[in-house]
């Protein structure tokens, strides 16, 4: 008797959804490993940084988070931080400058739309003043640790690599929103990162890049118009053979206050980023999400059920192990996985439609490979 053709497609589902499963404890395993490497011993010498800081407006304690980035740099470093002109931030930033006056640090009160992407508006601004010849470009909700700065600045130097960047673990999630938000950034980020091979791309929350080789891709301008400016930057010099090593220190986030309207806006525009940046990439990642071929596959034949249930239970232990790893507490985990799943899904899905992204207060149209266009307030 042929096999009907609804059961031939639950059954490819059902091997996705192993696979994607295996792929996940496969990943699980390389960030042990990752995270064990022996560390750099300290007293390192190393050369000194300029930190680079664009503040968004609205950031949550941020002179708890700009007092956190002074103590975690040395006297010899420099500080950059790119604010708007005439904002709350501005006169933090001031302030900070007050209080630490025997550090170098600039405040550069920046226009708006200099560029499309606004963190490269202000990093346009921001660029003339930069001292050292090492650059470290954090975000605004980065809240580097005591010895963060240092441990990482001391792998980069060691591991010779022209390009270093870090991934990153959510903290204070307070409401299910938050931890929602925070999700996709361990369940599908992490592996991703673990079963990437060679890096051959840069994250937007630490980077750490030399001076000449910004200059070699043209500076900033030539990001002026990109969405993910971030991966364009490590895309860019690897093309151009520079070596890019992902770090072993693992950089805190403050999360954002978060509303279910505000989740929805940026875990689209993650999806689009992603989408944009590496179409092929983009378009594999649905392997990383086995509990929805699993949920398939047990629709189009119930029989297949229990394997489903077994996927799911296997997806969440992996996911509570890499949680304990990466120190990446989510509230509600079992919950987040499956809730995670159906927005990345649904997410996924809107990234390859025509789109705008609602980015820094404005909506802004988004060309295929991530071209951004002036679209009118909102």
């Amino acid at each position: 008797m042929p096999v009907p053709s609804v059961t031939i497609f639950a059954a490819a589902a059902l091997g996705i959804a192993t696979c994607g499963g295996v792929l996940h404890a496969i990943a699980a395993f390389r960030l042990r490993r990752h995270l064990r490497a022996p560390a750099v011993e300290e007293g390192t010498a190393t050369p000194p940084l300029t930190l680079w800081r664009a503040l968004k407006g609205g950031v949550p304690d941020l002179d708890r988070k700009l007092d956190a980035l002074v103590r975690g740099s040395r006297a010899c470093d420099q500080i950059l931080l790119g604010v708007d002109a005439g904002s709350a931030e501005f006169s933090a930033c001031e302030s900070l400058r007050a209080r630490h006056s025997d550090r170098l640090i600039e405040v550069i009160a920046c226009d708006r739309d200099r560029a499309a992407n606004p963190k490269i508006s202000k990093f346009i601004q921001m660029a003339p003043l930069a001292k050292h010849a090492r650059w470290l470009l954090s975000d605004s909700e980065a809240m580097p640790d005591s010895d963060f700065i240092e441990s990482f600045r001391r792998e980069w130097h060691a591991s010779g690599a022209d390009v270093q960047t870090a991934g990153y673990r959510f903290a204070n999630l307070r409401n299910f929103p938050q931890a929602l938000d925070a999700s996709p950034a361990l369940l599908t980020l992490w592996p991703g990162l673990m079963l990437a091979g060679k890096i051959t791309f840069t994250l937007g929350a630490c980077t750490g890049v030399k001076a000449d080789d910004i200059r070699a891709i043209g500076g900033w301008e030539t990001l002026g118009d990109q969405l993910a400016e971030d991966h364009q930057i490590g895309s860019r010099l690897a093309k151009m053979n520079r070596t890019i090593h992902l770090s072993r220190s693992v950089l805190t986030l403050d999360s954002d206050p978060m509303t279910w309207r505000e989740l929805l806006r940026h875990q689209h525009r993650v999806a689009v980023t992603y989408r944009a940046a590496t179409p092929a990439g983009a378009l594999g990642m649905t392997v990383l999400h086995p509990l929805g071929f699993a949920a398939i596959a047990a629709a189009l034949h119930p029989p297949f059920w229990k394997w489903a249930a077994l996927i799911a239970l296997a997806r969440i232990a992996t996911a509570a192990a890499v949680s304990r790893m990466l120190k990446f507490p989510i509230l509600l985990l079992p919950l987040a996985v499956l809730l995670s799943t159906i927005m990345e899904t649904a997410m996924w899905l809107a990234a390859w439609l025509p789109s705008r992204v609602w980015w820094a207060g404005r909506w802004r149209r988004v060309g295929w490979r991530g071209r951004l266009g002036s679209s009118p307030r909102s």
